[in-house]
């Protein structure tokens, strides 16, 4: 089994890293694709669970009561 490492970051340094993963697999293409998806897989879900959940859009009012029907 492979040693592995544990690495803390900030959830913009974590944000900044995906986006530096793109930009490497856009200017690479898919020399790097296989290595950005491995590392994105690893990062996404655990900034996913760190991020607060939206809040929900309040429900407005229907339209259908102010619409004249003929």
């Amino acid at each position: 089994m492979e040693k592995t490492i544990s690495v803390d970051y900030t959830i913009n340094e974590a944000q900044v890293l995906l986006e530096i993963i793109d930009i490497a697999v856009r200017a690479r293409g898919l020399a790097a694709a296989e290595a950005g998806l491995v590392l994105t897989r690893k990062i996404e879900p655990k900034l996913r669970a760190a991020l607060p959940v939206p809040e929900e859009a309040p429900k407005s009012e229907s339209f259908e009561s102010h619409i004249i029907k003929p």
